[in-house]
């Protein structure tokens, strides 16, 4: 059987785009609860609304062939976004923890990726409004595409290495790291088989990289949920609103920082004064307790000199009879 661009734009409507529709709201559910307490943030607003937009873009019913590609364009660039942006929050919580320069210029080099990889999406929906961009549009999308889903794994298993050695993680996360190889290698995969065939496999490799980046969140989240973890290998959350959601996404390994000892000066006025007041106390108490022995004692003595009165009235009851 002979494979045709029309016989694979036909499978591509009805089967691949519903495909990747469901897993792009499937991530899209997933990003919401998740990080919805950090809902103020400006990064965490940015992935949701690429999130979005990576399932939105594919709920329509387009038959020119250029419109779908440049909207599956889109697509692909918010789910490039979604992966960039979740890494660079980690970043930030990273190097607020451990003071590296490398981490810094890890999350700077993010921060630029997600700056191109906008102007990447806004230039795609440019196409898709019916503009002519040309083919150097096309040509950067791909360079952007495969240097955004390379820096992705290489810091992540970069920040994992610091609390732990390289030959660990990569004894630990096997399946993982393949996972992450896989989603960066992805177009490769389809160039032989569009060289093989002379037929486009857009959407085809469309649900195996939305695959490949779901398979790793899962991945992510059994790690985490694994009893044998350790807590002081588990995620650092943020304080405050931010502090529920710091697990989210790839938050997973924050490495540890240098204990440190704090030495809190004392006033030596306020150490006098309190001896002073001790001092004071213990007169105080030491004073009232003799006060409570003197009045008992004369209490004593007065009942004592009592007792002998009435005896020697009783005494002398009987000669003063005797006399009357």
């Amino acid at each position: 059987m002979t494979i045709t661009q029309d016989g694979m734009d036909a499978v591509s409507r009805s089967l691949f785009m519903p495909v990747m529709l469901m897993l792009d709201f499937g991530m899209f559910q997933y990003l919401v609860p998740v990080y919805y307490p950090r809902r103020h943030e400006r990064r965490v607003q940015m992935l949701l609304l690429a999130s979005f937009i990576g399932f939105a873009t594919h709920v329509y019913f387009e038959h020119n062939v250029e419109t779908m590609l440049a909207f599956n364009d889109i697509s692909e660039a918010c789910a490039q976004l979604t992966f960039l942006i979740q890494i660079t929050l980690i970043g930030h919580a990273v190097r607020a923890k451990v003071k590296l320069r490398s981490i810094t210029w890890f999350t700077y080099a993010a921060e630029a990726l997600i700056l191109l990889d906008w102007v990447n999406m806004l230039a795609s929906a440019v196409e898709a409004a019916g503009v002519e961009v040309g083919d150097g549009l096309h040509v950067f999308s791909n360079v952007l595409e495969s240097v955004t889903l390379t820096f992705v794994p290489v810091f992540r298993f970069y920040y994992l290495s610091l609390s732990s050695s390289f030959r660990q993680v990569l004894s630990e996360r096997k399946l993982e790291m393949l996972c992450y190889f896989l989603v960066a290698t992805h177009e490769d995969v389809f160039i032989v088989l569009e060289h093989a065939t002379g037929v486009s496999w857009e959407y085809a490799q469309g649900i195996y990289m939305r695959s490949t980046i779901v398979t790793c969140i899962l991945l992510n989240l059994r790690q985490k949920a694994r009893p044998g973890v350790a807590p002081s290998r588990r995620i650092a959350t943020q304080s405050s609103a931010s502090s529920a959601s710091a697990s989210s996404g790839f938050n997973e390994v924050v490495p540890r920082p240098a204990a440190r000892v704090v030495v809190t000066p004392v006033n030596k006025w306020r150490i006098e004064s309190l001896s002073t007041s001790s001092a004071k106390l213990h007169r105080h108490i030491h004073a009232q307790s003799v006060l409570s022995m003197e009045s008992t004692h004369h209490s004593g003595n007065h009942w004592a000199k009592s007792k002998r009165r009435a005896e020697t009235s009783v005494q002398t009851m009987p000669l003063q009879t005797m006399q009357l």
